[in-house]
């Protein structure tokens, strides 16, 4: 009678604590602290990218009226000086671009002559953190902002790009009109819930929109005063 060979017997591997089987993939979302807490306000999310210096910022689009409720402080005025400085963080050295405005119109909150908005990012010599997503500023740009809890949010601009709007002169008209972030004129509050488009769409949508179609300053101004004497809506989108 032949002998059986013994049955192979395949050494198992050792069980992995559920912990070692997890591999942090990119982007992921995160809670970023600086000296200063820099809590995210309503309507966004952070993100890590891939590159150290580079971080995301992704909004939810408020409505009007949920843009309006949000903000603390709703101004109008120019940029009359940018700088960027180093801080002290617990994760290191950080990097914010302070912004001064000259105000000349206060809708909401305490007047004041100037405001300087702290945001996350900026250049300081050959350093710079960059966070993609974040509005730019230049020297001697007319905006209206809608902002809260300034120094203490990575970005004071309520929803980013979607709390700021430019401030133009028709040429032809000799009209002031608003214009969104990317410089697409605003034709109505209703516009503000929609996502601000990649520069190419931007630009293609100022083209089909005529500066004569946006509001005017005192009309847009006249719906932030309207909505401000309006019941505050719920503050979280669903």
């Amino acid at each position: 009678m032949p002998l059986l060979a013994p049955p192979l017997r395949v050494p198992r591997s050792p069980r992995r604590a559920p912990s070692a089987l997890f591999t942090p993939t990119f982007p992921f979302t995160f809670t970023f602290t600086f000296p200063f807490t820099l809590r995210l306000p309503l309507f966004f999310t952070f993100t890590l990218l891939l590159t150290p210096a580079a971080h995301a910022l992704s909004v939810i689009a408020p409505t009007f009226p949920q843009l309006v409720a949000a903000a603390d402080t709703i101004a109008r005025g120019t940029v009359t000086a940018i700088r960027s400085e180093e801080f002290d963080s617990p994760q290191g050295r950080g990097v914010r671009t302070l912004v001064t405005l000259h105000l000349e119109r206060t809708l909401k909150g305490t007047p004041a002559e100037t405001v300087t908005l702290t945001l996350l990012g900026g250049t300081v010599g050959k350093r710079t953190l960059r966070v993609v997503g974040l509005p730019a500023f230049t020297v001697g740009q007319r905006q209206v902002v809608f902002f809260a809890n300034n120094g203490s949010v990575l970005c004071p601009l309520v929803a980013a790009g979607h709390g700021r709007y430019h401030v133009l002169t028709d040429p032809t008209t000799q009209r002031d009109y608003v214009t969104r972030d990317n410089l697409a004129p605003l034709a109505s509050t209703d516009e503000i819930a929609l996502p601000l488009a990649a520069p190419a769409v931007a630009t293609l949508t100022a083209r089909l929109t005529a500066p004569a179609d946006a509001l005017t300053l005192a009309a847009f101004e006249t719906q932030i005063t309207a909505a401000l004497d309006s019941p505050a809506p719920a503050a979280r989108l669903p």
